[in-house]
This record gives structure tokens, sequence and C-alpha cells, in this order.
């Protein structure tokens, strides 16, 4: 029985391709283009499609059911994995874009490192592979396993500098020290995560450089967190003060400076203390609370300038080592007079007067100045007091202990 050419099988299945691929090429470029105006991520998923998943299809298509080529032959075979591989690029990005692309900000999908996207990509991929190999070009996969396992040992010896960063990544991804946006210093770096992957971690610095580190190195555990345990972080400065400035004038100068300086917080507040006594000045350290490591730049900046207006407002000086040579004549130099100040301080007092003064100067070794900073004991309730004592500068409160041993004040001397 005669068959016409419109009932022949290769003959239908041309005109489904001529006609067919076109129209479906048409709808995927206007696809495209809607996604594009939209500016949807899932364009680049449609792409691989238009470009690369339909033509291969099409093409299997054409040799199997148009030119009948049988499916045992090589160039099927080929065909075929170009499509399965085709199809895996494509169902990767779309399972990339779907889950994470559009991630909403601070969902588990944006913390994701890509070093686990990698991972996971592989192993679809290994299986896919073995699928292509057991089901297109009919391998036996257990000789192929016995095979690739004899090649590992010379892989693996070849590669053991990559094999050892990508195990180090592994266990990062399961201990997770850091994550994306966490910033790290590692030896003399300080930089901001940006990617992670099986290789490296991608710092970026505050100059906008990027800085691999190989993970190899901070699987070592040789590198500070900024953001870890808490984004609370601690800034120290140190500063030097004159000898001459009180101490306890320049803790108080330092820390309402800190105090006013925005993004400093309050609690916990800033502390200061005395660090050295170094050659020039007294050295202080402050230490500074800030709530993100991030923003840090910009307030020690504002910390420090203001410090510098801080100490010409209360006369402190900052000083720099200098070396100065003067040329003087030591016979002809007055010589100090430590009484002087005492003396002037009783001939202004009703109480003692030129006399008492004039007195108090033919002592021998009579005047003894001492300095106390604010807190410190002159004397203990009890000690006997020898001499006359006179307060030249600032106030002493006289403290008495109640029958429950806490201090009550109950007179408060000052100058004279």
């Amino acid at each position: 029985m005669p068959i016409t050419l419109v009932e022949q099988n290769w003959f239908r299945w041309a005109i489904l391709l001529i006609l067919g691929f076109p129209l479906v090429m048409i709808l995927l470029n206007e696809v495209i283009v809607r996604l594009r105006q939209e500016e949807k991520p899932l364009v680049a998923t449609i792409i691989i499609f238009r470009n690369l998943v339909f033509p291969l299809v099409a093409l299997l298509l054409f040799l199997t059911r148009v030119l009948e080529i049988p499916e045992e032959t090589t160039i099927i075979r080929s065909v075929k994995t170009l499509v399965w591989i085709g199809m895996i690029h494509a169902i990767l990005s779309a399972f990339k874009v779907v889950i994470f692309d559009q991630a909403v900000a601070g969902s588990w999908q944006e913390r994701v490192p890509d070093l686990l996207l990698d991972l996971i990509r592989f192993f679809l991929v290994a299986c896919i592979t073995a699928v292509i190999l057991s089901t297109v070009w009919k391998i036996d996969l257990g000789a192929l396993l016995t095979a690739f396992g004899v090649g590992s040992l010379v892989i693996g010896l070849a590669l053991q500098d990559t094999l050892k960063n990508l195990f180090s990544g592994i266990l990062l991804l399961f201990e997770r020290p850091f994550a994306l946006g966490d910033w790290l210093q590692v030896g003399d770096t300080i930089g901001k995560v940006i990617k992670v992957n099986w290789r490296s971690v991608y710092l970026q610095t505050r100059d906008r450089d990027s800085v691999v580190i190989p993970n190899s190195i901070l699987a070592q555990g040789n590198f500070t967190n900024y953001n870890r345990p808490t984004p609370l972080h601690v800034e120290r400065f140190l500063f030097g003060f004159s000898y001459d400035d009180p101490p306890n004038k320049v803790i108080q100068v330092l820390t309402e400076t800190a105090l006013s300086t925005p993004g400093i917080l309050r609690d916990p507040s800033p502390w200061v203390r005395v660090e050295n006594y170094a050659d020039f000045s007294i050295t202080y350290q402050i230490g500074l609370f800030v709530d993100n490591y991030e923003t840090m730049l910009k307030i020690r900046n504002d910390f420090v300038i203001r410090i510098w207006y801080a100490a010409k407002r209360y006369h402190l000086t900052i000083p720099y080592p200098i070396q100065t040579e003067y040329h003087m004549d030591l016979a002809t130099m007055p010589k100090p007079n430590p009484t002087q100040q005492v003396t002037d301080m009783m001939r202004s007092l009703p109480n003692f007067g030129n006399m008492a003064a004039e007195r108090f100067i033919e002592e021998k070794d009579a005047s003894n100045i001492r300095y106390y900073a604010q807190g410190e004991w002159v004397f203990q309730e009890g000690e006997r007091i020898l001499g006359l004592y006179l307060i030249l500068n600032g106030h002493a409160v006289i403290l008495v202990r109640d029958n429950n041993e806490q201090n009550q004040e109950i007179a408060r001397l000052g100058q004279g």
C-alpha cells in the first residue's frame, strides 16, 4: 500500500521543526525583552534556554526523527550529552536565581555562602554526569569508579595545595567563624568579607582593594573577627599630655570629649587610664565603644580632632619631643625659694600676719610642698599631725566614720 509524503513520520517532524522552532525562539525573545525591562534576574536563565538548550533539542530531533540516524551512533550520543549539559546549566541557573538571588535581606538564603552553592552545584553535576555516562554512553560505573580511584591518588598528589584549600573551605563552611559582611584582620590586612568560594576568601579593604586569602590560612584560625561574638567593638587610643597637667583633669577632659563625640556609646562607657610615664609626656590610654566596626574610621577621626580643641580649651599641653639648648650663667641665676609661696599665703591670712611669716622663714627646712591627687588621703583618722599645714590650692574634705562604718563629711577646707 503506497504511503504519501504527509503520512511519513520524518516529514511530520520536519514540518513541526520548521514551524515550531522559530515560534519558540520568537516567544523566548519576547519573554527576554519583557524580563529585561522589569530588571528580573531570571532573564539569564531564559537566555540559556534560548541560546543553548532549545537549539540542541531541535538538533537532536532533526538527527533522530528527520534524518532517522540510529541512537547508538556516536554523533547522537554526543548531541544527547550536550543536551543534558545544557539542561543542567539552565536548571542550576534557575535554582540559584529563584532561591538565592531574590532572597529577602536578612533571610537564610542571603546568608548562604557561595562555597555551599558551589558544592551543591558540583554534587548535582556529578550525579547527572553519572546518569549520562550510564544511560547515554552505556558505561559501567563500577569499573569507572575503580579506575578513578587509582587515578585520584596521582591527582591528589599533583593538586594537594588546591585540595587543602578546598577541604579548609568546607571546614570553615561548617564552623562558620565569619559570614559575608564581617570585618576580618588577617596579619596586617583588614577587610570586609565579600565572597567565599572553594579556594579562598575575598576581603575588601577600606581603600576598596580586593585581597584574596587562601582558605588554608584562615582554617588555621590566625585571624580576628571584629563582628563576632557581637558587633560591639572597642577602639583604643594613646595620647600624651604634659607632666604639668594633673592626671585627674586630663582623664576628665578625655572622658567628656569621648561622650560628646557622635557614635561613641555611653553604655558601655569609655574608660581612661594612665599607661606610663614616657620621656616627654604622661601617656594615657582611652577605650571607646562603638556598635559597629565599619563606622570606626569616621568616629576615630572625629574624636581625635575634638581632642585637640578640648586640649586648647582646657589649657592642656600635648607635648612633642624637642631638644632646646640654653646657655646660662649659673652664678647669676636666682636660687629658688620654696618657702616664698607659703610665706605669701601666711601674710595674707589675718590669723598669722607678717610676724608669723618672718618666724617661719627663720626655721630651717620648714617648707615642704606636697601634691595630692583627687581622692587621696592627706591624713587618716587617728593619725597624729605634726606641724602646721596650709592649703595652697584646691580644697580638702574632713570625713568622720559613723557607727555604720560609713564616712560622713563634716567640713570642707579651702585655700589658706
